[in-house]
């Protein structure tokens, strides 16, 4: 009878528990490559790409004016998002990205946002884009400084043991699921699937990789799969997302999806289906396919009947490339819109990027436009939150769900930093920059956007009064510089 009890209660228990995992809610990250804040038609009407997908979420969710990435570079903001750490604090990331064949970027002592939500009962998958370094399998004799020539990939396909698995990527952080093309114009020039290549590498050479249109650099040249098409990157990474969502709906487990696209990014390579949907050129084109993608992912949610119990996040990892925006000139478009600054840079351009969030059964629906800040590190403590889970230290991140639900500022102050590791903070309206705001700006930028505050040490902006930062003010308000340089200097120095 005591064994029948204890039975009894056990199964209960784990009904209970089934249950409890029900009402926690999937959660989705969305994260576009270089999409700028200008490139989405609901924060840009100027825009001369329309993106009704992502136009039509807003219209459901909530849309961010003042959103932010934790830096204005590709693996840096990968890595903050996951670890609700600022990237400048790893020794790693203090400048640029990841070069081929480098290390893991993420400690292993490090506690990530994948790996907190699997231990609080979620099926976790990343598909797409990494970036941020994996062990590769080196055959004897072979080492990354061998495969390496400056930013660029001299690598050949016997310098690897291809038997041996690919360590250290999102497998090693809590992620139950990879599938994905690590960085498109990064060898290995293929598809990876947890730890393996889903081919037969052979050696690719950079220079045969034909682009639709704009292929932007090539990092060298290294292992690949036979006749690899640039194009069908994003086309397969979708379909994968889909799939991914299709299964797990099946299932009773929560589940966390991180889906990083390849997209709008250079290489520019739309398929034939959306060459010509915009009026900016194969880059708008491309754009549209982005959204087309997000697209697909709301509708998987919404046929698998998930979509209102599902926190879904849509952002960018940085601004736009400058080099697009250099390609794109005789269109018209401005894929940073009326901000100064794109990738790479600590002025606004580099890093407010769009964001959507939706989650109707948690209250974040009614296309609400929220104006106050965020910063993309804020989805670690964020997420948490929404699953539930205990974390003992939230680093650089804060939960802004009351953001999210339109009740007001959670942050008031950020870090902002720009690809060359120069520092700048955020305090409410100010801005203060430390040393240069990015690369020297072209010509025919400072003119149309008349731009009067050329480079200095350091800058000052007021956003509630200049939004555009045409004009440094720092020597009309030397006690604001002095005042936020102390503040920042405390931030370093804290570790938080």
């Amino acid at each position: 009878m005591i064994r029948l009890t204890a039975l009894l209660f056990a199964v209960l228990l784990g009904i209970g528990q089934i249950m409890a995992d029900q009402r926690k809610p999937n959660i989705v990250v969305i994260l576009t490559d270089d999409l700028g804040y200008g490139d989405v038609s609901f924060l840009n009407a100027a825009s001369k790409i329309k993106t009704p997908h992502m136009d039509a979420l807003a219209g459901e969710g909530v849309y961010l004016t003042d959103a932010h990435s934790p830096s204005a570079i590709c693996s840096p903001t990968r890595y903050s998002m996951l670890t609700g750490r600022y990237a400048w604090r790893n020794p790693i990331l203090k400048k640029g990205v990841l070069m081929p064949w480098e290390e893991p970027a993420i400690g292993a002592d490090e506690v990530t946002i994948s790996a907190i939500l699997k231990k609080s009962g979620y099926d976790t998958a990343c598909i797409g884009k990494w970036h941020l370094g994996f062990h590769w399998p080196w055959a004897p004799g072979f080492s990354p400084k061998a495969a390496r020539k400056g930013g660029n990939s001299i690598a050949k396909n016997r310098m690897f043991d291809w038997s041996k698995s690919i360590t250290g990527g999102p497998l090693a952080v809590g992620f139950d699921y990879y599938f994905g093309d690590d960085v498109p114009n990064f060898p290995p020039y293929a598809f990876i699937e947890n730890g393996r290549l889903t081919c037969d590498p052979v050696d690719i050479r950079a220079n045969n990789l034909k682009p639709i249109s704009f292929r932007g650099h090539i990092h060298g040249d290294g292992p690949g799969e036979k006749d690899w098409q640039l194009e069908k990157v994003m086309p397969t990474i979708t379909e994968r997302a889909v799939k991914y969502i299709n299964e797990a709906g099946a299932k009773e487990k929560p589940f966390f999806l991180w889906f990083a696209t390849t997209s709008p990014h250079t290489p520019v390579v739309p398929t034939k289906e959306f060459q010509g949907k915009s009026d900016a050129g194969y880059y708008g084109d491309f754009v549209v396919q982005t959204d087309h993608s997000v697209g697909k992912i709301v509708q998987a949610l919404k046929k698998n009947g998930l979509f209102e119990n599902t926190l879904l996040i849509v952002t960018s990892d940085n601004g736009p490339s400058e080099i697009v925006q250099g390609i794109i000139q005789k269109h018209g478009h401005l894929p940073a819109g009326e901000l100064r600054g794109m990738k790479w840079d600590s002025w606004e351009g580099g890093h407010r990027v769009p964001f959507i969030a939706s989650w109707p059964e948690g209250g974040v629906k009614g296309g609400k436009r929220v104006d106050e800040p965020i910063l993309l590190t804020d989805l670690y403590a964020t997420m948490g939150a929404v699953a539930g889970a205990k974390i003992a230290d939230l680093k650089d991140s804060m939960n802004v769900m009351n953001t999210l639900l339109g009740k007001g500022a959670v942050r008031t102050e950020l870090v902002y930093h720009s690809g060359g590791g120069h520092l700048g903070l955020r305090q409410n309206e100010w801005v203060l920059l430390q040393g240069s705001g990015g690369k020297k700006e072209p010509a025919w930028k400072r003119k149309r956007f008349e731009i009067q505050s050329p480079d200095a040490p350091v800058q000052l902006f007021n956003l509630s009064e200049d939004v555009t930062q045409k004009v440094n003010v720092a020597s009309k308000h030397p006690e604001i510089v002095q005042r936020l340089s102390a503040r920042l200097k405390v931030i370093k120095q804290s570790g938080r």
